[in-house]
Parts: C-alpha cells; sequence; structure tokens
C-alpha cells in the first residue's frame, strides 16, 4: 500500500495489477472521464489516467514486489507491505473527523490501511510507535496492533483514510475492534463519511 501525492498539471496512468483510491484534496481531479470535485474521492484501475488541476492523494494497492513510482509530478509518501484479510475484499476510502481533545479508545480495524490528515494536529500511537501527525503526513495501521489517536489540535481534525476490508462490511459497516470491554464501553467520538467502496 503506498501514498502518493500528484502535483498540479502533471497526468500519470495506473499500473498494471493494482486499484486506487483518489482524493482531490486541491482542485479537481480527473480519473480516465471522470471528474472529481475537490473533497471528493474515486477509484481508478490499471490503465486509467490521472490528472489534477491542483492536489490530488493517490492510494495505490498493488503486489508487493510493485517498485515504488518514481515519475514526474507524483511524490511517494509512504509505502508498506499490508497483509490483507482472507476472502473477498473491498477497498474503502472515508474521511473521519473529531472535535478538540477527542481520543479514541484503544482499537483496531479489520484490514491494514493508510492514513492522512487533512487538518489538524494529531498524537498516534499505533503499537509501540508514537508520532505527531500534522497536516499532509501519512501513517500506517496494519490492522494487528491497538491505536489510539488524540486531536491536539485545539480545533477539528480530519484525516482521509484508505483500508482493505472484508467485503462483508460492504455498504458502510464499521470495521472498529475495541481493543477490550472497557475500550468498548468508551465513547468514539469520531465522525465518519465513506467516500466511496470497491470490491477488488
Amino acid at each position: 500500500m503506498t501514498a502518493y501525492e500528484l502535483c498540479s498539471d502533471a497526468v500519470i496512468r495506473m499500473q498494471p495489477d493494482t486499484v486506487s483510491a483518489i482524493f482531490a484534496r486541491q482542485g479537481e481531479a480527473v480519473v480516465a472521464d471522470e471528474r472529481v470535485a475537490e473533497d471528493g474521492a474515486a477509484f481508478a484501475l490499471a490503465g486509467d489516467a490521472l490528472s489534477s488541476s491542483g492536489c490530488a492523494w493517490l492510494f495505490e494497492i498493488g503486489p508487493a514486489e510493485a517498485r515504488l513510482r518514481r515519475e514526474e509530478g507524483l511524490q511517494p509518501i509512504l509505502s508498506r507491505i499490508a497483509t490483507a484479510p482472507e476472502g473477498e475484499l473491498i477497498l474503502r476510502i472515508d474521511r473521519v473527523g473529531s472535535a478538540a481533545g477527542a481520543q479514541t479508545p484503544a482499537h483496531r480495524h479489520r484490514g491494514p490501511g493508510i492514513r492522512r490528515l487533512v487538518s489538524g494536529l494529531l498524537h498516534a500511537e499505533v503499537g509501540g510507535h508514537f508520532d505527531r501527525i500534522e497536516p499532509g503526513q501519512a501513517w500506517f495501521e496494519s490492522g494487528r496492533e491497538d491505536v489510539v489517536g488524540t486531536n491536539v489540535s485545539g480545533g477539528d481534525n480530519s484525516f482521509v483514510r484508505v483500508m482493505l476490508l472484508p467485503s462483508e462490511l460492504a455498504g458502510g459497516a464499521s470495521s472498529f475492534v475495541a481493543a477490550s470491554p472497557v475500550d468498548a464501553a468508551k465513547p468514539r467520538a469520531a465522525r465518519i463519511q465513506i467516500l466511496g467502496e470497491r470490491k477488488i
């Protein structure tokens, strides 16, 4: 799973054996012949052309042996080897928001994914690691380690998330798994907007 940023005026083509989620961060993106308004999302398949009038965030899922793309106008942000859940899968892109001071209970999700902060400031505890996440930064969650996120911005936070999930969650079913019964009883304090899902 790899996150890229596509700069204005660049045009790229999706690689073989991949599926991608696109988030139009600034300006309009165009995937094949589909126009994606700012703050909107779409999916792209192998061979599709992608361009942006401003800045598009590309989340590409491909074979483990695929090389990192280094093309004019396309900047790699984060890349990780991910273990997909067994069985049929969906690729989901959503947007998650939280209010100042909100903290998630310890949890994991039912599949791996990359997140990228749109606005605010976030403390992310992922397994045994701690990161201070600023706008534009990305982080990876395997779905196997416990995670706690805390909004430390003093205002609203927002991030985009792309996950590989079991197909039984299609239609917006939650992928959230609390780390303990105590955590399950805590408020989640997150606003989730599904931007798209695709069977893969």
